[in-house]
């Protein structure tokens, strides 16, 4: 009985090590992804609320199928953080971080698949936190990190798939394609590029089964509420994709198109990209991959063709990061001084974040933002995504300031109105920024919801009278056209530039015509 007694005690000793136990690369993936959360929770509360993290949370409140610029799931992950973990700017980071951790673990995952050992995986980590895509997207609470996340499941899904050739895994690509679609757009961009590296891959006779099929018509199941939102108004995205392109995108040469995505994925970072590119069309670990490398090349074409921002192409570079890392491990094994060039390459990651992060994240004071500018300018000046936007400060930085000034001025004028003007004066802003930062700002100080025309903010209409309003535009006002009356109150002083500008307040007074035939002209779909 006492032989048994042990047997049974080491057996379970033998299960508790299994269990307990995590291999290297296991550990270096928990470990680079509590880094990754643990940078965002730190600089959490820095700055302020970004804008369109401001007009994710107004979205946020009014709950629907879909928007004029934007899917409905990021604006529901939103609802439910506020619902469970409330509306203060350390909470609201929580989740974006966590999207970060896990799109880490991810693009880990595809290193390994790649038949990266622990170094590989490491350097992938590595270079995943230090890229100022990733790392500016995943500190505020907006679409692009969520979206990032997404996408990085589906490579991962995909990168099994060439590995196995298991046509199950259609399904999983489908709901995954999919969830995208309810995300964000950017993966409708990686379609035309998907669909010309599976015709010209062995894998082109899947179509001649039902799994991709499959795959397909559940990602058409999962998406079918947007569109049937996107009948019932008439296609608004529509409009507003013909807009962003054609009024808004900068049309970039290659060269300046070439400059900003190397600015975005890291400069410092353009070898180990060139070596991801190299390496991902020659077989990993014995499998062919070149089909994520000819998705990640057509995709390029076809986005400076249609003069995409160049940012929407950030996912694709997670194989190559992972590419890139099998690589240089490779490089460097068995070498007479590996442990030596493999503690230089982490040396110089760990540098090339210590020299980006503080244009990325909120880490100095916002008193030495200037000097930052000055010493960083030629990092941030030459990207080029929009048309008329001069960049005098890091556009992460600049996001995140001034609200809190300019909704206390819109209070100052609301306060110095008549009692009855107060019970009847609403707030238009000609952009959406500015109605976002009131509509999440202003309780605080008394004021009413604010309206605008822009965006999906026109969905919701005109909201007041419109007897007396006041309105945040700018100086030409070209508003006040509808009304009898139209007194300047304010000027809203910023030192930073885009996006707050220098927004003008009006008091205007006695409208011209009803505000339903306002409300008619004020849409901006752009």
């Amino acid at each position: 009985m006492g032989t048994g007694f042990k047997l049974a005690e080491t057996k379970v000793m033998q299960d508790r090590k299994r269990i307990f136990e995590l291999s290297t690369t296991t550990l270096v993936i928990v470990l680079g992804a509590v880094a990754k959360f643990a940078i965002h929770l730190i600089h959490a509360p820095g700055y302020g609320y970004f804008a369109d993290e401001l007009y994710t949370i107004a979205l946020s409140r009014h709950l629907a199928f879909g928007y004029v610029d934007l899917p409905p799931l990021v604006p529901a992950l939103v609802a439910l953080s506020r619902a469970l973990l409330g509306e203060s700017l350390f909470v609201m980071r929580i989740v974006p971080a966590l999207a970060g951790s896990a799109t880490l673990v991810f693009v880990c995952l595809i290193a390994r698949e790649f038949g990266g050992k622990p170094f590989a995986v490491a350097l992938s980590a590595l270079g995943f936190i230090i890229v100022p895509l990733w790392l500016g997207a995943h500190s505020i609470f907006c679409y692009d990190g969520i979206d990032q996340l997404v996408l990085s499941g589906f490579l991962y899904t995909l990168t099994r798939f060439l590995r196995t050739g298991n046509r199950k895994l259609w399904i999983q690509l489908g709901l995954i394609a999919g969830i995208a679609c309810m995300t964000k757009m950017t993966i409708l961009f990686l379609g035309p590029g998907f669909v010309v590296a599976l015709l010209v891959s062995k894998y082109r006779k899947d179509l001649l089964t039902p799994w991709p099929w499959l795959g397909g018509l559940l990602c058409l199941v999962v998406v079918a509420p947007y569109l049937l939102w996107q009948i019932a108004n008439q296609w608004p995205t529509l409009e507003y994709w013909a807009n962003y392109g054609t009024l808004r995108v900068y049309h970039a040469s290659v060269f300046e198109y070439l400059t900003t995505l190397l600015i975005y994925t890291h400069p410092f970072l353009l070898p180990l990209w060139v070596a991801g590119l190299y390496r991902i069309f020659r077989p990993l670990d014995g499998t062919n991959y070149s089909f994520l490398g000819l998705l990640f090349l057509v995709t390029f074409l076809l986005m400076f063709v249609m003069h995409t921002p160049s940012r929407m192409l950030g996912a694709l570079f997670m194989p190559l990061l992972a590419a890139g890392a099998v690589f240089m491990e490779g490089l460097l094994s068995k070498r007479r001084w590996e442990k030596g060039m493999k503690a230089i390459v982490t040396a110089y990651l760990l540098a090339a974040g210590v020299f980006i992060a503080p244009l990325v994240l909120p880490i100095v004071p916002v008193n030495f933002l200037p000097a930052l500018a000055d010493t960083y300018r030629s990092l941030y000046r030459p990207l080029k995504d929009f048309r008329g936007i001069t960049l005098d400060y890091p556009p992460l930085h600049i996001g995140r300031l001034g609200w809190d000034e300019l909704v206390q001025e819109v209070a100052g004028v609301y306060d110095e109105l008549p009692a009855k003007d107060r019970a009847i004066a609403g707030i238009y802003t000609e952009w959406y920024m500015p109605a976002s930062a009131i509509d999440m700002l202003g309780p605080q100080y008394g004021l009413p919801h604010a309206v605008s025309g822009s965006l999906t903010y026109y969905l919701w209409g005109p909201g007041y009278s419109w007897d007396v309003m006041i309105l945040v535009t700018r100086r030409t006002n070209d508003t006040g056209v509808f009304f009898e009356e139209c007194e300047l109150k304010a000027l809203v002083e910023h030192d930073f530039g885009e996006p707050l500008g220098r927004p003008y307040i009006f008091v205007c007074r006695k409208p011209k015509v009803p505000s339903d035939v306002i409300w008619s002209r004020m849409k901006s779909y752009r």
